[in-house]
């Protein structure tokens, strides 16, 4: 055993006082305690984001905005380092060698960008067709208010390029609720491997599941685990991805036992006891709701639902009584002939999901933060029976929102040197729910796909937001969290100080 070395009392404070003494004679008088300064607004410079593997391989498209009108205006049209670039990168899986393939490179801040992803080629003899995500990657201008998000052949987008984090949160059905295979995509973006572990808890508990702990991601590569047997037998499942080492960008989706395609989980936020659930959209047959309580408490839950007409309870003045560690399904009713938000106020930290029936196994809202600055959603379409709708909740304080539409332009627009853009506002009474119906703005190229910045103005109280795209009546076909995409961020004041002396 190493032996321990005790140092007398007498001399640790002598050596305090010696640097005290020092520190005190060498500290300029202007360095004398004052009044704290302001926190420093500064341009974001650079952003990472990462895309999952395209749904059965093979080529696909990226919806991409970079610092549109509206978010330039916002951080009083300042550039930080020029124009800057954007690069999308593959990211193949783990262990996987690609024929080379040339990044795709975007240096034109403010124009949306349908970006065509090539179908990752194995390097062997006979190459062969490998699943892979990719990397997106910005600095300077095409940095500020970043939003990409992987898109359908109609430029529909279907689920966010996330930013890589350390701790993700997905909810939804399990296997006896319809959702036959379960897989999740881990990306790392960084030069730093990463060690990952998944943690599942079910309607019946939590899973033990050795296999799911200390994953290496490697750098700049993807990692993917199918969970099915993990969500066997279970109605609903939760999902958590935690890294002990670096950080990864993660997604997960679920394929319908009837077939189809996919559909994708968007993470939701981190356990919280109140959380809000923005962009559940009206439907034909009622909605559901999916709540995991992680720690071993048992919690007490109210849900509100915020509409069009004011507050609605669907259950009533009673809670929901749930067990901890394990997830459970709530049948909502209809809300009504608008969309709504979900507030869900809880005594335990939870966080949750909402299933709205569509195509596949339907539509996922997700708990969300309010929009901070503003907002982006990049891949939006309203053709070939497509329609896109923006639900904007306030529910603790009125908001007058702008809403900014951009499009490529028209050959006639161009000519005339007329950028195809359009402006609303819009007021959002406290507690209430408004629903914006949003198309190509005036002067874009027909039927062309069209970003929407979402701007909370000055004095409004916290704003909730999603997009929800419907095709025809009632079939809802894709929901984007507004997640702020931001311009500026805030340092705050360093200032010299002592944190520890170790003798």
């Amino acid at each position: 055993m190493r032996p321990a070395h005790l140092v007398p009392a007498g001399a640790v404070l002598l050596a305090l006082g010696v640097i005290a003494s020092a520190a005190q004679l060498a500290r300029p008088a202007s360095s004398v305690p004052g009044p704290a300064a302001a926190p420093r607004q500064v341009l974001v410079t650079s952003a990472v984001r990462a895309c999952p593997p395209t749904q059965g391989g093979g080529a696909g498209e990226v919806a991409f905005i970079a610092r549109p009108a509206s978010a330039a205006s916002s951080s009083g049209g300042r550039a930080a380092g020029g124009r800057g670039e954007a690069e999308l990168k593959p990211l193949p899986l783990a262990g996987a060698q690609l024929r080379p393939l040339s990044p795709i490179a975007q240096a034109d801040p403010g124009t949306l960008s349908i970006l065509t992803t090539q179908a990752a080629q194995s390097a062997s003899k006979k190459a062969a067709t490998v699943s892979a995500g990719w990397s997106l990657a910005a600095t300077g201008a095409m940095a500020q208010a970043l939003e990409a998000e992987e898109a359908t052949g109609t430029g529909v987008g279907s689920v966010r390029c996330g930013e890589p984090g350390s701790d993700l949160w997905f909810v939804g059905p399990g296997q006896q609720s319809g959702a036959a295979q379960i897989q999740l995509d881990l990306m790392n973006v960084d030069a730093l491997a990463a060690s990952v572990d998944v943690s599942v808890i079910t309607d019946a508990g939590v899973v033990q599941a050795s296999n799911e702990t200390g994953i290496t991601v490697p750098p700049h590569q993807t990692v993917t685990e199918s969970l099915s047997a993990q969500a066997a037998g279970s109605s609903v499942v939760a999902i958590q991805v935690r890294t002990s080492i670096g950080r990864v960008a993660a997604d997960v989706s679920e394929t319908s036992s009837h077939g189809g395609t996919a559909s994708w989980l968007p993470s939701t936020t981190a356990p919280s006891t109140q959380l809000v659930i923005p962009g559940v959209p009206p439907s034909g047959s009622a909605a559901g709701l999916y709540i995991v309580v992680p720690g071993s408490s048992n919690a007490r839950v109210s849900v509100l639902a915020i509409t069009a007409q004011g507050h609605y309870r669907p259950f009533g003045t009673q809670t929901e009584d749930l067990p901890g560690d394990s997830a459970s399904y709530v049948p909502l009713t209809p809300l009504g002939g608008t969309a709504a938000a979900l507030e869900l106020t809880a005594n335990v930290p939870v966080t949750a999901a909402v299933l709205v029936p569509g195509s596949g196994l339907g539509a996922f809202a997700v708990a969300t933060a309010p929009v901070s600055e503003q907002a982006v959603v990049a891949g939006n379409t309203s053709g070939s029976g497509l329609s896109a709708d923006i639900v904007l909740t306030a529910p603790a304080g009125s908001a007058r929102v702008r809403l900014t539409t951009t499009a490529e332009a028209s050959a006639a627009s161009a000519a005339a040197g007329s950028p195809a853009t359009g402006s609303q506002v819009v007021s959002v009474a406290a507690g209430h729910t408004v629903t914006v119906p949003v198309s190509e703005p005036r002067g874009a190229k027909p039927k062309s796909v069209f970003a929407i910045v979402i701007t909370p103005l000055s004095g409004s109280g916290p704003l909730y937001a999603a997009r929800a795209e419907t095709q025809g009546q009632n079939t809802v076909v894709s929901i984007i969290p507004a997640v702020s995409a931001l311009t500026t961020i805030n340092l705050p004041t360093v200032r010299d100080s002592y944190d520890a002396i170790s003798p």
